[in-house]
């Protein structure tokens, strides 16, 4: 799987083709089923509307020292431009509070978005 992080801040898991789904079999989503209340690793650093490749984004347990993120919602039936904007987010992300949306859509399909803060 092959991603990137842009920042709303948004962190982005792309899939490409056939080669994903080969590449799925090898390493799947490990993300696929998170929800509100899960924790996710740690993942590249991004500021402002910056970018980043991310391969192996995983939930882990919260109380993990590998737990770095809260996702604090879910949303389905995104599109790639829609997940970018970050806006389906803003209802989960609190004033003050940096946000975070990692997202998993092939181009031109929907996907999933999670909506992210750091842990404190």
């Amino acid at each position: 799987m092959v991603g990137a992080i842009v920042a709303f801040l948004v962190i982005a898991a792309l899939k490409f083709g056939v080669a994903s789904a080969i590449g799925n079999l090898l390493n799947p989503d490990e993300t696929a089923e998170a929800k509100a209340g899960d924790c996710i690793a740690e993942l590249p650093e991004v500021t402002g509307t910056q970018e980043k490749s991310v391969s192996d984004a995983k939930v882990v347990k919260c109380t993990s020292t590998e737990a770095v993120y809260n996702v604090v919602g879910r949303v389905e039936e995104q599109t790639e431009a829609q997940a970018k904007t970050g806006k389906a987010c803003e209802q989960y992300i609190k004033e003050g509070e940096d946000g975070y949306v990692f997202y998993n859509i092939a181009p031109g399909g929907k996907g999933y978005l999670l909506c992210l803060t750091k842990k404190a």
